[in-house]
């Protein structure tokens, strides 16, 4: 990965990235500019990434997360930004806040138990993998 300039949008904190700490990203203006804005470092099997900005869009976040899932061997999901996909006590949990139907990311298969595969406005869709 490589550094990427950012602007805070309301909230940011400052990193002070240590030996063996890779700078993901930096500010570019005001109090914060020249400083990390996220950094990433291998520990053990896997790696730690601190995400310390809240940009306006969100893009650099989501982004820096992507990159971040791929390189670990995972297959994010590309989902609209107001459609939620959360794992709750053995339950997948899709819940549709955007305009149009969502197609619920659930594995060809598996048994939803509440809502329906294509989730339309307002809806939410349970099931187990």
């Amino acid at each position: 990965m490589h550094e990427t300039a950012v602007r805070p949008a309301s909230c940011a904190d400052i990193q002070e990235p240590q030996p063996a700490t890779t700078t993901l990203a930096t500010y570019k203006d005001q109090f914060y500019a020249g400083k990390a804005a996220a950094v990433t470092r291998k520990l053990g099997k896997g790696t730690v990434t601190y995400i310390g900005v809240d940009t306006t869009t969100g893009d650099l976040e989501a982004a820096l997360l992507r990159k971040i899932y791929t390189t670990a061997g995972a297959a994010p999901a590309n989902l609209k930004a107001d459609f939620l996909v959360a794992w709750r006590d053995g339950f997948w949990v899709a819940t549709n806040f955007t305009s149009t139907a969502q197609p619920v990311p659930a594995r060809a298969g598996a048994p939803l138990l509440l809502g329906t595969r294509s989730l339309p406005p307002g809806g939410v869709a349970v099931w187990v993998e």
